[in-house]
């Protein structure tokens, strides 16, 4: 895999364009997490066999990353292995390749997978081994700063370049999208934030709280993403007109205002919660102590445990339970079949519980006729 990153880079894209601040005084990246890793080793390995032409099995994993390595992991790289090769066709490979995309103000990149084709088409492939959040091709600053560097690539095209695809490879989360840009977009993109992106790169000390704040180093400590987020909180209940009977409660809008900052503010907590306790492991932190926490027990000689037991007319062995719906899937994928088709009319759908959220959100809203009273009700 490509050794470095560069400050700028399109993975941290989203956070340095809305705020270059974020870059000032950064602090410096502790270790990666277990996921993380984890992530690593899979591209390594689809690195791996993508050079040497190879299907998943027959990869070699660096031997830093052996302890991660599993049949799981080789299978869902197979899957993307199958869709890069399907998607090059007879075009040009080229695999953890290097992107100039700003390089004025040093701003580049590494993708997993650039196809060039003779049709004037350029694809770039995105390997997502992480579960935790679903990524979207669309409005992606990430792959649309890899499409701007992918047009470096155009001479090698026997046509004048004019589209070029992007692609989220995200297996564990059976997430596989894409987004088709004109090379005029993605010029008209670049032409539009090139002020943010020399901003970002002279290092401009502005800051702006939003969704990006997720990801930044800083998120625990920055004054700006407070100032935001109290702001938020100090909601004007006086400024509106009460829109019920009762003046002392909350109206329905000022009700859903609030409901719908939850996450925010759920977020921001958690983050100043795990920068105080992170320091206070480090050294005394003023205005706060550690404490034992609560007793836990836990048998460490199940054998004689078991004997004692059962000498009182006690049986503390469970009965044999089938395992989860998504462990049985995983092993049910290693043969190359689908749980559904499967286990057949063994096995039920059940619908989720609904969830509340943005009249923007993209998911479309369910009815609530008879057909998903139950479902409501239920939840």
């Amino acid at each position: 895999m490509s050794n470095g990153h560069a400050k700028l880079s399109p993975s941290s894209g989203d956070i340095w364009l809305n705020c270059p601040g974020s870059l000032v005084n950064q602090p410096p990246e502790e270790g990666a997490a277990e996921y993380a890793l984890e992530g690593s080793a899979a591209h390594a390995l689809c690195e791996d066999c993508l050079k040497r032409q190879c299907d998943a099995w027959g990869g070699v994993m660096p031997i830093e990353y052996q302890k991660y390595d599993s049949d799981e992991m080789r299978g869902y790289v197979q899957g993307y292995l199958d869709y890069v090769r399907r998607h090059q066709g007879e075009g040009d490979l080229f695999i953890e390749q290097k992107l100039q995309i700003f390089p004025a103000q040093g701003v580049w990149g590494t993708a997993d997978a650039v196809i060039v084709d003779a049709a004037g088409v350029i694809k770039v492939c995105d390997f997502k081994y992480g579960k935790g959040v679903l990524v979207e091709a669309d409005d992606n600053t990430q792959l649309l700063l890899y499409g701007i560097g992918a047009l470096t690539l155009d001479w090698l095209c026997s046509v004048p370049v004019h589209t070029v695809e992007v692609h989220i490879y995200q297996p564990r989360r059976n997430n596989v999208v894409s987004k088709t840009y004109a090379v005029e977009e993605l010029a008209l993109w670049a032409k539009e934030n090139e002020y943010k992106v020399s901003r970002a790169a002279a290092g401009v000390e502005q800051y702006e709280a939003g969704s990006h704040c997720k990801w930044c180093r800083k998120r625990g400590t920055c004054k700006a993403r407070a100032e935001h987020n109290l702001k938020m909180a100090a909601f004007d209940f006086a400024a509106a007109e009460p829109a019920c009977a009762d003046k002392d409660a909350l109206s329905e809008e000022e009700l859903v205002k609030i409901y719908l900052s939850i996450p925010t503010f759920r977020n921001w907590l958690d983050d100043i919660e795990a920068e105080v306790a992170g320091r206070a492991h480090k050294g005394p932190v003023a205005g706060v102590k550690w404490v034992a926490g609560r007793v836990t027990r836990k048998i460490t000689n199940v054998v004689a445990a078991v004997n004692i037991l059962r000498g009182v007319g006690i049986e503390p062995m469970a009965e044999p339970k089938l395992l989860g719906i998504t462990e049985i899937e995983k092993m049910v994928k290693l043969k190359g079949l689908k749980v559904g088709e499967l286990l057949g009319n063994s096995l039920e759908v059940i619908p989720g519980k609904p969830a509340l959220v943005a009249e923007t959100d993209k998911r479309p809203a369910l009815d609530r006729d008879a057909a998903a009273a139950e479902v409501f009700q239920n939840a």
